[in-house]
């Protein structure tokens, strides 16, 4: 007989490699020229952070989550995320953002990475549309799709799962050997 699970809502979302030979760590992080900063003018609005690709959500952030906001003019701040739709991150001030238009890549990683709780289990199943392997392992060095080193990662190819148990999605990193390829995680929050 199997466990019963109380599922209170499921936290998944895609990791993407950027670069192939550039491990990169599965907790979220988006970085998108498609990203903008609004400062809100009406009392009792808090400021925004915008996205027209609409991808907020698919990158996994989450109410609560600490931002920590990199590669802009005059926004390179840490803010806290009061609520999340897939193309707007309502933060908990108003007056912490100076309006900035999209147009450079942005990049927005939850300061404390991606927690994951006590005896849950994570499962990382890669795209169905790779065409390349993806490496995980729990340091960059032995994530990179080179590496050679016995046992020192594991891999996946296209719809192949894996389900791991860690404290932080920080705690793995994974490469592909197709830049643009990866992964979708998803894990009981």
């Amino acid at each position: 007989m199997g466990r019963m699970i109380n599922l209170i809502s499921i936290d998944a979302f895609r990791k993407v490699v950027t670069t192939s030979g550039t491990p990169e760590n599965l907790a979220p992080k988006y970085a998108a020229s498609t990203i903008a900063f609004v400062r809100s003018t009406v009392i009792g609005v808090n400021d925004t952070i915008t996205d027209s690709a609409a991808q907020f959500l698919v990158e996994g952030f989450k109410a609560g989550d600490k931002l920590v906001i990199t590669g802009t003019v005059s926004n390179n701040i840490e803010v806290t995320i009061e609520a999340v739709v897939a193309g707007t991150i309502t933060i908990t001030r108003q007056g912490a953002l100076t309006d900035e238009s999209a147009g450079t890549a942005f990049t927005l990683v939850p300061k404390n990475g991606k927690p994951v709780a006590d005896g849950v289990s994570v499962v990382i199943k890669a795209k169905n549309a790779n065409t390349g392997t993806i490496t995980l392992a729990g340091t960059a060095a032995r994530a990179l799709n080179t590496n050679t080193a016995y046992e020192s990662y594991f891999t996946l190819l296209a719809n192949q799962s894996v389900e791991v148990q860690v404290k932080n999605l920080n705690q793995i990193w994974m490469d592909a050997t197709v830049s643009g390829e990866g992964v979708e995680i998803a894990f009981e929050a």
